[in-house]
């Protein structure tokens, strides 16, 4: 018998255990997904908590009220996180095109009210787990020009991709980064070189185990398939051009150029939509122009063009900000990436992406 999501990510994705307190994140669209989710944490023997997001809530918050009560940390959620084991988000909102509307200040004050709870996450290692089929609605869909049905489909048929193959490459992808040095990335408009370091190398198969919680890698997502590590501080150096268009903000930000000095961002560029990046970008705190990521998608069900091209199988993404949680030193409210669909990337000379395909 096929297993439910609800199943999936309760018993296989987070092991949940019972007495456990679970911390079920839903919006008004996810609530009968939420309700599956709680009855199988109850089945676990686990206490399910769910909390509850509305759109007009969120819309009139952030295009009304001042930046000063977006900024204060809700303190019932930090007391909530003390007392909880595992959560499972449901993301929203249902239909992002009032982002566009939002002005910068508000976006920033809104990350930095979100870091307290994000650093309480790390600090107590809480399990968690990010639902991408919250995401794929009919708002959404029109309001960056996707097919709803299609998009539906790859999410569906990607959250069910061959995870045994999947676990194959990633063990001879991360033993290639882990034994390694030098990284070198390249593409169309892309000249990128960065050093490993002593950072470890993080396996996201869907899954997080003991192995995963001792690292301090307590985040997954469904679906799921990639190798991801965090470069050396300091050592990213060259240029950086996005092929693959970022959905953000309500707007696809298109052709997003990045130069890097000494791991430093010291210039930034977008072909479309430089607006949407560069109001969370400017209004964000803390080591926000920092490279933080090397990642490489492993997973065959993903076509590009929707929110998760960052997953598809050759697809290398770098990313930017906040990287604690890959043990990385870069502390911030602001975490960004974007992504190449024919990188070729070398370790130490070395091969293991070609023009977009593995090659390990």
């Amino acid at each position: 018998m096929t297993k439910s999501l609800a199943e999936i990510v309760v018993n296989t994705s987070l092991r949940i255990r019972p007495e456990e307190t679970v911390v079920i994140n839903t919006w008004q669209h996810t609530l009968p997904l939420a309700s599956q989710i709680a009855y199988q944490v109850r089945k676990a023997g686990a206490l399910p908590l769910m909390t509850l997001d509305m759109d007009e809530f969120w819309w009139k918050s952030l295009t009304e009220l001042p930046v000063e009560n977006l900024r204060k940390p809700l303190r019932h959620n930090l007391a909530l996180l003390d007392e909880t084991d595992a959560s499972i988000n449901l993301s929203g909102p249902e239909d992002p095109m009032t982002y566009r509307r939002v002005q910068g200040p508000q976006i920033g004050a809104l990350f930095e009210s979100f870091q307290k709870s994000y650093d309480k996450i790390r600090e107590k290692k809480i399990r968690s787990a990010d639902l991408q089929i919250g995401l794929v609605t009919e708002p959404r869909a029109k309001t960056y020009g996707f097919n709803y049905d299609q998009w539906k489909k790859n999410v569906e048929d990607a959250s069910n991709a061959d995870y045994e193959k999947m676990a194959q490459l990633s063990k001879k992808l991360a033993s290639k980064l882990e034994h390694a040095r030098h990284v070198e990335v390249a593409s169309d408009g892309t000249n990128l070189k960065m050093e490993i370091g002593t950072h470890p190398v993080f396996i996201e198969d869907g899954v997080i185990d003991q192995e995963d919680q001792n690292k301090g890698f307590i985040f997954t997502s469904i679906p799921t398939g990639y190798v991801t590590l965090a470069p050396k501080r300091g050592s990213a150096e060259g240029s950086f051009h996005s092929d693959m268009a970022v959905p953000n903000m309500g707007q696809l930000i298109k052709g997003i150029n990045w130069q890097f000095q000494k791991g430093r961002l010291v210039k930034i560029d977008a072909e479309d939509n430089f607006d949407a990046f560069q109001k969370m970008y400017e209004h964000s705190t803390g080591d926000k122009d920092q490279a933080a990521l090397l990642s490489i998608g492993l997973n065959p069900a993903i076509k590009p063009g929707y929110l998760t091209d960052s997953l598809g199988l050759g697809t290398v993404t770098i990313g930017i900000g906040e990287n604690q949680y890959l043990s990385g030193e870069n502390e911030s409210s602001f975490q960004f990436q974007a992504s190449l669909s024919k990188a070729t990337v070398t370790v130490d000379g070395e091969p293991i992406v070609h023009k977009g395909k593995l090659a390990v």
